[in-house]
């Protein structure tokens, strides 16, 4: 029988080749220190590109007017944010004049008349909470342009003093230049006072009519009709009233004539 071989080992390396391979690596890594941290820097592909269809917004102003340190130097100066509708121009805001406004009390300052409308001009009080139709104001902030920061934009050092809103008059239904008339009462005819007779009747009282009175009352049937008021508030009597008086009036007639009517005896012969 024949023994087995032995496995073949690889040989181990020593000590002082470990160390000059390590002394290589060391020197082949250099350590470089940058301004800026890790992937960061300057990249052309990172700048900010607006969307299509729009513009990137243009910082750079003339005028000092709104620079964000002629507002904090000062102190004289205020921001007020006004609301204006599509149809109004900015530039018809200019030497417009209005009320001095309240900053606790809300209420029209003034309007602004164009060709085709008239517009309010209503100033928001701070402490009045029943004014519909501009809430979103109050939470609105201003950015200012700042020169020595190349035009980039800051939070106003000053907040929001006044909030105005401009709105359109409510239509109004105008009048008729030539109003119809439905109904017009006639006019009332005037008697002179010293020409007329006051009478005192106690309510249900029934006073014999005059002929004075009874004529009157017939001329004023005749002309404006049966029904109406006569003296003394009584109402006038209709024809049914007439007929009966005049039918009682004839039986009392018929009965005075038969009175009157003398009856002869015959005379008796001897």
């Amino acid at each position: 029988m024949s023994s087995p071989e032995p496995a073949q080992t690889a040989p181990k390396a020593s000590k002082n080749k470990i160390k000059e391979n390590s002394k290589k690596k060391s020197k082949s890594q250099l350590v470089t220190v940058t301004d800026h941290g890790k992937n960061e820097g300057e990249n052309p592909h990172w700048a900010y590109k607006p969307p299509p269809g729009y513009k990137s917004f243009d910082h750079a102003f003339e005028t000092e007017t709104f620079d964000w340190d002629s507002v904090q130097k000062d102190d004289d100066l205020e921001i007020w944010l006004i609301r204006v509708p599509d149809s109004v121009d900015p530039k018809n805001l200019d030497g417009l004049e209005i009320d001095a406004p309240s900053s606790s009390r809300s209420g029209q300052v003034g309007s602004l008349t164009r060709k085709s409308a008239v517009y309010d001009i209503w100033s928001m009080g701070d402490d009045d909470a029943d004014f519909a139709g501009a809430e979103e104001l109050r939470e609105l902030s201003c950015l200012l342009p700042r020169k020595r920061k190349k035009g980039r934009l800051y939070t106003a050092p000053k907040e929001i003093a006044r909030h105005f809103v401009v709105s359109a008059q409510p239509s109004r239904a105008s009048p008729p230049e030539h109003p119809s008339i439905l109904h017009q009462n006639p006019p009332r005819l005037s008697y002179p006072k010293e020409l007329l007779k006051h009478h005192f009747v106690p309510y249900g009282a029934k006073l014999p009519i005059s002929s004075d009175h009874a004529s009157m009352d017939a001329d004023g049937q005749a002309e404006g009709g049966d029904t109406g008021l006569s003296f003394g508030g009584s109402p006038r009597k209709t024809k049914e009233s007439k007929v009966k008086e005049s039918k009682s009036s004839k039986r009392k007639a018929e009965g005075e004539t038969l009175r009157k009517i003398t009856v002869k005896k015959p005379k008796m012969a001897k």
